[in-house]
């Protein structure tokens, strides 16, 4: 099983992990998470807090306990570190509530704003999306361009044109992880009454610097102390009271 996930992430630029938590679990974080989304306090962590069909909320970790359970998940943390090594660390942990309604988000690679035309051949990152909510083509599933990691670049116009994304389905519970370079986006929500939320999670290689992604929260300290041994491993390089205190901006 380990070795056919990581074969298809390998060739295909993403693998999908059915079943890898409970449906019941999913339940309530679906109801915890609709809760932080829509607090007005979270607002600030928005990614971007004029979007109301489309919400990001970073630092889910400092808010639900129950997503620590899928950050240090061990069949998922075994395929990350196949690809970016043992001392891998948390980038971030948000939700993503996709309402009825919301577009399709643009197809693009993952942390790359800043990098040369040419990608890195080796992985910088190691990318997931749990279905909180079963993920259909109607709700927004998450879409993806097998084999384009290959390609080492991001996107063009011809790029987005040319190609067509495979929408990834899945029952909620299960995980779907990809390579930074991989092209991706979310679909469009063109349901009526279905609400796609989920939790993402990012994993970086030790050398790669978290002060070029935006938006990412430090974990309180008070959280970590209540972090079981495994997590605290993941998160102890972001450890701050406000993102200022370990990230330039």
């Amino acid at each position: 099983m380990l070795e056919e996930t990581i074969e298809h992430l390998e060739t295909f630029g993403y693998c999908l992990i059915e079943n890898a938590i409970t449906a019941e679990n999913t339940v309530e974080m679906e109801k915890k998470y609709y809760q932080l989304h829509n607090d007005p306090i979270n607002r600030e962590y928005f990614q971007n807090p004029n979007d109301d069909l489309y919400q990001t909320l970073f630092g889910v970790a400092n808010l639900d306990e129950s997503c620590w359970d899928c950050i240090a998940h061990p069949q998922v943390l075994q395929v990350v570190q196949h690809f970016i090594g043992d001392k891998v660390r948390l980038g971030e942990a948000c939700t993503k509530w996709v309402k009825p309604g919301a577009g399709p988000g643009g197809i693009h690679t993952d942390s790359t704003h800043d990098l040369p035309k040419y990608l890195p051949e080796t992985p910088w990152m190691i990318n997931t999306i749990w279905m909180i909510t079963d993920f259909t083509v109607e709700n927004g599933a998450t879409v993806v361009v097998p084999f384009s990691h290959k390609t080492r670049r991001r996107p063009s116009g011809t790029d987005l044109s040319e190609c067509i994304p495979t929408p990834i389905s899945g029952k909620r519970g299960s995980v779907l992880l990809w390579q930074g370079g991989t092209w991706h986006g979310n679909g469009a929500n063109t349901t009526k009454d279905q609400h796609r939320m989920a939790l993402n999670i990012a994993y970086y290689p030790a050398w790669w610097n978290l002060m070029r992604e935006g938006g990412h929260q430090p974990i309180y300290p008070e959280v970590y102390e209540r972090m079981p041994e495994p997590l605290q491993v993941l998160v102890k390089h972001k450890v701050a009271k406000q993102r200022e205190d370990i990230y330039e901006n």
